[in-house]
């Protein structure tokens, strides 16, 4: 099969598919076969992507829901199956910032809380457990989770997103160990800075937190997030070309591993049998005795 191909006959679900890595992402997979059906709660800008993958020769449709509402992702999915075929791709994109959330944790208003914890994290999951029986009965399945750097420090000032996208990658994990021979891999990824209007919402509250910081307080952002606009900036494009990979079945081997745009994800496959033995590209916690092993209960040599 052609690398151009690569997704010939798939069905893929992508959400906030209106702009972006949505965009990027939609018109890559489209280009690899595949048929895309993008959802976001603007009905023109998804109406927009589709009739761009539509000009460039792919297959779409577009149907727009608001991912925290059960039932337009119920609409969506069974759309989807009416106009494409059953989703065996899902791309959890649909996110952002949610006003409220931003800002010192003891002023936020509770129900922001809940609706940034919703809009990032429990959205993600209600549209994977709707789209895996299909998957399942399909024999094969992917779901790709967009995460963040956030989830890989405690960041401040962020915290409901930070907690949000913590649990995301902690999901990912967690499914993965669920779907273990049974030809569903899920992912969590990172897509590093990219100019979109939850960066033009957090820039401006981290400007904020920064002139009113407390003395010797900490200011904790992973690398390629400086503060500086000027730097650290991925185009669309690179996490498109991340999903794509991960969609394509060559990093399966990981299910359940992170994968971010910083990082070479050819390599890393190319060295699983090293990132299985240190898990390596997982949330874990380091101890003095290092990184505890699991217990695994079905393995009589876990008894000693």
């Amino acid at each position: 099969m052609t690398a151009a191909k690569e997704l010939e006959g798939r069905v893929a679900v992508i959400t906030g598919g209106g702009r972006g890595i949505g965009r990027a992402t939609a018109l890559a997979f489209a280009a690899a076969g595949a048929s895309v059906m993008v959802t976001a709660r603007s009905a023109d800008e998804i109406e927009e992507t589709a009739s761009l993958v539509e000009a460039a020769g792919g297959r779409a449709a577009w149907c727009p829901a608001d991912v925290t509402d059960l039932d337009a992702v119920k609409r969506v999915l069974a759309q989807t199956e009416a106009e494409l075929g059953v989703t065996t791709i899902l791309i959890n994109n649909a996110g952002g910032g949610v006003p409220g959330t931003g800002g010192k944790f003891e002023l936020m208003e509770p129900e922001a809380i809940v609706k940034g914890l919703n809009t990032n994290m429990v959205s993600a999951m209600l549209l994977t457990r709707l789209a895996l029986p299909g998957m399942l009965e399909a024999g094969k399945g992917c779901v790709v989770n967009v995460a963040s750097g956030a989830a890989m420090l405690g960041m401040p000032f962020i915290i409901p997103y930070t907690v949000a996208k913590t649990g995301i990658a902690r999901f990912s994990e967690a499914l993965a160990l669920e779907m273990l021979g049974r030809g569903v891999s899920v992912f969590a990824i990172t897509p590093g800075n990219v100019l979109t209007k939850l960066t033009n919402y957090l820039y401006p509250i981290r400007e904020q937190m920064a002139a009113e910081m407390p003395e010797n307080a900490p200011w904790v952002y992973p690398p390629g997030h400086e503060l500086d606009e000027d730097r650290g900036w991925y185009p669309p494009e690179r996490s498109a070309e991340l999903c794509l990979f991960l969609a394509s079945g060559k990093a399966d081997a990981l299910s359940g591993r992170f994968f971010s745009v910083h990082y070479d994800e050819a390599e890393i496959v190319a060295q699983a049998e090293r990132v299985e033995r240190e898990q390596l590209y997982l949330l874990r916690f380091p101890t003095f005795d290092g990184v505890e092993d699991a217990i695994y209960y079905r393995d009589p040599k876990s008894f000693g």
